[in-house]
């Protein structure tokens, strides 16, 4: 069955239809949760968060879409939800502050496929962070990172910008 299909079987109710969905697109949600929040327990909630959101708007899902960038959509709202309402990036950068500093050991839990990565994007602001990981991991343009911030297109283009430019800096000061 092609993804129009299991989506469509999905819509009628079909809960094996939306795991064929889920299983096909699971991996790149995490990877954005967790570029995003920088904590694998605080993306799987954010990740498990979207999935149920995804499953019950299921029926509003537009078929001319991309169901891939409508999940990640709906998963980088998540996110940010998350980081407005427990500050996430702030205690994240206290208790990797010695890391990131070049001071203090890193800690066995922190290490991840994608931890320089991780860094990195932890050092920027939250609409920056969320949108260069739409825009570098995901494939998103300016206009679809813009609908999922719920910003102007050239706000969004703004957040990318200042991202790569944060991040050129950081790569160049060596991290």
């Amino acid at each position: 069955m092609d993804e129009r299909d299991l989506i469509r079987c999905a819509q009628l109710g079909d809960r094996d239809a939306f795991a064929g969905l889920v299983s096909s697109h699971e991996k790149k949600l995490l990877a954005l949760c967790w570029n995003m929040l920088g904590e694998r327990e605080e993306a799987r909630d954010a990740a498990q968060e979207a999935l149920l959101q995804a499953f019950e708007n299921l029926s509003r899902f537009d078929a001319g879409r991309s169901f891939v960038k409508w999940l990640l959509g709906i998963g980088a709202k998540r996110c940010l939800d998350r980081l407005r309402r427990k500050r996430t990036f702030l205690r994240i950068f206290k208790v990797h502050a010695g890391e990131w500093l070049g001071g203090g050991e890193p800690r066995p839990e922190a290490v991840a496929e994608n931890e320089s990565t991780g860094r990195l994007l932890l050092k920027l602001p939250p609409r920056e962070r969320a949108a260069i990981s739409l825009a570098v991991f995901d494939d998103f343009s300016a206009r679809e990172i813009a609908a999922t911030l719920g910003c102007a297109e050239n706000t969004a283009r703004v957040h990318l910008f200042n991202a790569r430019l944060k991040l050129k800096k950081e790569v160049a000061d060596g991290l």
